[in-house]
């Protein structure tokens, strides 16, 4: 089966939405050939979205008090209380560990173990905008690049 990157977010809070506007970027790239490319916005797409793959990538906007626009390479292990990820408290009123934790007790054996979360800093998730801030719109295309060296 194929992998699945997922991205979450928000299109109207700036950089809440990087992790739906880096699924975009790979979609049209036409890197949906050799991966599932889908976006969420609520806990519910979630845990429907990483159903039956081996290898999921999820990608979203992160607050740990880094420079806007750094990328980092997560486990579900690394989700300490330094590294939660601002859009699953905003989208989904529980944590990503939790969220999949759910999933692999709702769906014994459908939910992988192998789950890479690629998450950018943001600078600003309160702003109504469709766009994100310079240096996270910057980050993009390198989070492309940094998903598609994971996937192969």
């Amino acid at each position: 089966m194929k992998p699945i990157v997922i991205g979450i977010g928000n299109l109207l809070r700036s950089d809440d939405g990087a992790g739906l506007h880096i699924v975009e970027a790979l979609r049209e790239e036409n890197s949906g050939d050799k991966v599932d490319l889908r976006e969420c916005l609520s806990g519910l797409d979630v845990l429907d979205a990483v159903r039956g793959y081996d290898r999921i990538i999820i990608v979203d906007a992160i607050m740990s008090g880094g420079e806007p626009g750094t990328l980092y390479t997560l486990s579900l292990k690394d989700l300490d209380e330094k590294h939660t990820l601002h859009s699953f408290s905003t989208h989904l009123n529980m944590d990503l560990p939790a969220t999949i934790e759910l999933g692999k007790k709702l769906f014994p054996h459908e939910v992988s173990e192998e789950i890479t979360i690629v998450a950018v800093e943001a600078e600003d998730i309160t702003t109504i905008s469709d766009k994100c801030t310079p240096k996270v719109e910057r980050a993009i295309p390198q989070a492309v690049k940094l998903i598609k060296r994971l996937l192969l």
